[in-house]
């Protein structure tokens, strides 16, 4: 999973179930995801083909109850063979009202934080969802109209990659850019972290 061509594109189809698919920008296909659902303890599996069945790497959250405790919770990425690849943290209740994660090294290291560019956007939707039915109905159209993007910065401050939330009524499209060159070691960590922090913010606008 490295050498890929950016911009990635993430796309979730209309289901109820948790499926994303990854493709890069020569058509190629990434990885497929697909997230366990009910779980006191959250659990993704990716795949390198649309039939599931060759599985690259699983991302499973550190502790019984971290699914329950999302705003805290550390995830590990984890390749099949068992090798550890880094991990994803929140940072703790600031979660709660803008993203904020740092992506790690294996050995715990920062390697990559992100940050929401328009946490203000969270305040809104939050009163907007507040309202008794006509929150429902406004909701959709935020949804619609309203997408976020985050930015993703080297330990020194320096943009890196952003995130945007493309506008879709049918599906959830998220699109990845490199914003300055990264080391290739890197698009492993950069791609498995950041599939986490879209299925933990798909929500959010």
């Amino acid at each position: 999973m490295q050498n890929f061509q950016f911009p990635l594109t993430l796309e979730f189809k209309f289901s109820l179930l948790t499926e994303l698919k990854v493709w890069d920008a020569g058509g190629q296909l990434v990885a497929v995801v697909k997230e366990k659902m009910f779980s006191i303890r959250d659990e993704v599996r990716v795949y390198s083909d649309e039939s599931r069945r060759v599985q690259t790497h699983g991302i499973r959250a550190q502790g019984l109850l971290a699914g329950a405790l999302d705003w805290k919770a550390k995830r590990i990425i984890l390749r099949a063979d068992g090798h550890e690849v880094g991990a994803v943290q929140a940072q703790g209740m600031r979660t709660l009202w803008a993203a904020g994660y740092e992506l790690l090294g294996p050995n715990g290291d920062l390697r990559f934080t992100l940050r929401d560019d328009q946490p203000w956007l969270g305040v809104i939707e939050g009163l907007v969802d507040a309202v008794p039915f006509v929150g429902d109905v406004i909701g959709i159209a935020f949804d619609y109209l309203v997408n976020p993007t985050y930015t993703v910065s080297d330990p020194s401050g320096q943009p890196v990659y952003r995130i945007h939330k493309k506008r879709s009524f049918f599906s959830r499209r998220f699109t990845i850019e490199e914003l300055r060159p990264s080391p290739p070691e890197n698009d492993e960590l950069v791609l498995l972290g950041l599939i986490q922090v879209i299925l933990r913010e798909r929500q959010r606008g």
